[in-house]
């Protein structure tokens, strides 16, 4: 009886991963979240630098077909600093944006090659006891690579690595309002890596 309730599940289990695939209509509802913390203090000081980073990028997006999924993302970032003289700083970043990705199932296994093209409007600012110092406005456009795994048919655990990028920036000076044009273009494959998960409705 045994063997075969664990044929049984073998089984299941192996039509759950025949199955495991995106298909035309479904939702992908995910992102990632990240979180940075770090201190500094000097030798026989009473006091020390602190640094905390916190960031959330939830997306949603549709299937047009089991390879090409369309949405949209919100990537935030939010950080706090304090210095041995206890003056605080705050930074704040909010890039919402568009992306298409397209899936490849990587033969019959439970992994999916991805490649994703995104493009965000960006804005946020700096202030320093409570005082904002500089802001500004930004527009990006990226190229990813990443993989996917199919837990099961419904949930997804992913992985992005860098990418070619592009971005323009305005910086605002709010003291002089004195603005200033920042414009990049990288290519990193090996230096940047991001984890996310994704559940498939």
């Amino acid at each position: 009886m045994k063997k075969l309730i664990v044929i049984a599940a073998a089984a299941l289990f192996g039509t759950q991963v025949a199955k495991a695939q995106i298909s035309k209509g479904d939702i992908l509802l995910g992102g990632n979240v990240n979180v940075i913390s770090s201190s500094e203090k000097v030798k026989d000081a009473d006091k020390k630098n602190t640094s905390t980073s916190f960031g959330i990028s939830p997306k949603v997006g549709y299937a047009l077909n089991s390879n090409w999924v369309l949405g949209v993302f919100v990537g935030t970032n939010f950080g706090f600093e304090k210095n041995t003289a206890d003056v605080k700083t705050k930074t704040l970043d909010i890039n919402p944006g568009i992306f298409v990705r397209n899936y490849h199932m990587l033969g019959d296994s439970k992994f999916a090659f991805f490649a994703e093209g995104n493009a965000s409007y960006g804005f946020g600012n700096k202030k320093v006891a409570d005082v904002k110092t500089y802001s500004y406005n930004k527009f990006n456009v990226n190229v990813q690579p990443g993989i996917s795994y199919f837990v099961t048919k419904h949930f997804m655990v992913e992985g992005m690595f860098g990418g070619i990028g592009y971005q323009f920036q305005q910086k605002k000076d709010e003291a002089t309002g004195v603005k200033t044009n920042f414009s990049d273009f990288g290519v990193q494959f090996t230096q940047q890596f991001s984890l996310g998960v994704n559940f498939l409705f």
